[in-house]
């Protein structure tokens, strides 16, 4: 890779020579290496440079080659660049109105030759700086773009200059491509910009002060986790940081106010962003991300029992992420790098919870024990008081941050602090989830226990891999699925009413999320009486098909799923239901009968 300088100096000598140019140069670099950040840069200065001497000098006429699907494009391109009064609509006019006398006078049937003719008809270049970009993302033949290329250098003797990543030159093209290299370009400058200049450029774009104070404070740390890949790709490194930017604007002001937060999630989403987009991590292995890369990593083209390996890569890889407290959730990042949307609500309510955001007093004390190791003296004594009162007077009353708890718990135990009061764990455990029970207080959900049963809130559960917390883990998945068997008793009363006054609407059958009133994956029609069912689905002995649908969906996404085990009860209540309306379709006639 030639150094910034080295290409400077060697480009000067290339454009400011007198006479014959000879031949073409060729900046040449991966797609991403940062090549047109140092050309821009580099003829901004030399264009200044030059007006500051003639205030007439003009510009080199820079044609990007992506997409071009005709020779001629780029002649009108290449027009309407040197002279920009014309609109872009006129050039092209211009060029087929050009194109079409040549052809009409029979001047040439080599459509090479008819190009250059409607090029020396069009302009005159005397004295201009031609630069082609964009040389591999042509559909054209390779061959045949630099074939036109050429005139310009040999007939029109004009400084040219070529922008190309030669590793995604087509395979099929590469033997032609080389043989016509050598006869057009000269020099080849493998060029690529240096990190630190164009991490400052891209900060200097941003609009948020504290995303480049973030940067400026985390600037080592962001060009070494920038530079871990063989390959650092600088168009990925400017959306990451713009990312980072929306995020910023759009999150709850504390998180601004925080240094560490920011200087946190700066580093976390250069890494995982560039391993995002590099294909290293697909969208769904962020979502299922857990804050312990070593527990689940689904990563493109890796099996899932490789996780703690590939996991333990990117641990190494990147030494300066904080991978066990991400501060944004990965699921959120995932839906920010996908879509480019997030759910701005939802991740104000983690912000608001998280210590770094808003210290270690304004979150709950089971996320600040999560993290204890972070806490000062006095503040860790302070949390514990309250987390030892908690479980004393039982307030932990939902099952993912019982869990997060239990873990905490279990991990201190072996540094000698005990929070249990010296009864075992499993046996602590027991008792205060039969407590929970008896007075109903513990909160049914069953989401926790599905793909995401080793972390809640965005954090893998501390001593997760152990078997003392595999058997609390246990107890709470039981005790949380009696719970939701008990709600959806009187749950199932208000699904009916629902479904009586809105028939037309299945959604609720099928659609996940208890908190929003959906029970898809939950077993609660077992406790509707079949009569009621058959009534709703058969509306003057004909299917209502609306419900009918959304009962197909249902069973359809929740077949073989264990987050939705249904009761054996379920089958015989279907098959029930079945029994009761299908003789009342044939005799077009159902009599009501409870």
């Amino acid at each position: 890779m030639t150094t910034d300088a080295a290409a400077r100096a060697y480009l000067d000598h290339y454009l400011d020579r007198k006479g014959d140019p000879e031949f073409a140069v060729m900046l040449e670099g991966p797609w991403g290496s940062g090549k047109s950040h140092f050309f821009d840069h580099y003829f901004k200065a030399r264009h200044a440079a030059a007006v500051a001497k003639d205030p007439k000098a003009k510009e080199e006429i820079r044609v990007s080659l992506f997409g071009i699907s005709d020779l001629g494009e780029i002649s009108s391109l290449i027009f309407a660049k040197a002279h920009p009064w014309v609109s872009g609509k006129a050039a092209k006019v211009v060029n087929t109105l050009v194109s079409k006398a040549i052809s009409f006078a029979s001047v040439a049937t080599d459509p090479k030759e008819n190009e250059k003719l409607v090029h020396q008809m069009m302009v005159s270049l005397d004295g201009r700086v031609l630069v082609f970009d964009d040389l591999e993302r042509c559909p054209l033949p390779v061959v045949e773009v630099m074939g036109f290329i050429n005139r310009f250098v040999e007939q029109d003797k004009l400084k040219v200059i070529v922008v190309a990543s030669e590793d995604d030159i087509a395979d099929a093209q590469l033997e032609d491509y080389k043989e016509r290299k050598e006869k057009l370009i000269g020099k080849t400058i493998r060029v690529g910009s240096e990190p630190g200049a164009v991490l400052d450029a891209f900060s200097a774009e941003l609009t948020m002060p504290e995303a480049k104070a973030a940067i400026v404070a985390n600037r080592d740390a962001v060009l070494t986790i920038f530079t871990a890949r063989d390959k650092p790709n600088f168009r990925s490194l400017r959306s990451i940081l713009f990312d980072f930017d929306r995020v910023i604007e759009l999150a709850d002001a504390k998180l601004r106010g925080s240094a560490d937060a920011l200087g946190a999630l700066l580093r976390y989403m250069v890494a995982i962003g560039m391993e995002y987009r590099c294909n290293t991590i697909d969208a769904e292995g962020l979502r299922t991300l857990t804050s312990d890369v070593e527990l689940r990593l689904n990563l493109n083209s890796a099996p899932v029992s490789d996780g703690r390996v590939r996991g333990r890569e990117l641990r190494e890889l990147y030494p300066l992420v904080s991978w066990s407290d991400p501060v944004v959730p990965p699921e959120m990042l995932a839906d920010m790098f996908a879509s480019g949307t997030f759910d701005v609500a939802a991740l104000d309510a983690h912000l608001l919870k998280h210590p770094l955001v808003v210290g270690p007093a304004a979150v709950p004390a089971w996320r600040a024990m999560w993290s204890w190791y972070d806490l000062g003296a006095t503040d860790y004594a302070a949390v514990r008081a309250t987390i030892v009162d908690q479980l004393a007077h039982r307030k932990i009353v939902h099952p993912g941050e019982l869990l997060h708890v239990a873990g905490t718990s279990l991990r201190l135990l072996d540094l000698n602090d005990d929070l249990l009061g010296g009864v075992k764990p499993k046996v602590f455990f027991k008792a205060y989830l039969d407590d929970l029970e008896k007075t109903g207080a513990l909160l049914p959900v069953p989401e926790l226990f599905g793909i995401h049963a080793g972390s809640h809130a965005g954090m893998t559960y501390n001593e997760h891999d152990t078997k003392a917390f595999a058997e609390i883990h246990g107890l709470v998945s039981a005790a949380s699925a009696r719970a939701l068997q008990r709600k959806m008793k009187t749950e199932s009363s208000n699904l009916l009413k629902r479904l009586q006054t809105e028939p037309n609407d299945g959604s609720p059958l099928h659609e996940w999320g208890l908190a929003e009133g959906n029970f898809g994956g939950v077993a609660i029609l077992h406790d509707i009486a079949v009569g009621d069912m058959a009534d709703l689905l058969l509306v003057d002995s004909r299917f209502n098909d609306v419900l009918m649908a959304a009962l197909s969906t249902r069973y359809e996404r929740t077949s073989g799923d264990n987050r939705s085990a249904r009761p054996g009860g379920t089958s015989h209540w279907l098959s029930s239901v079945v029994t009761r309306i299908t003789p009342c379709v044939v005799a077009r006639s159902c009599p009501r009968s409870a």
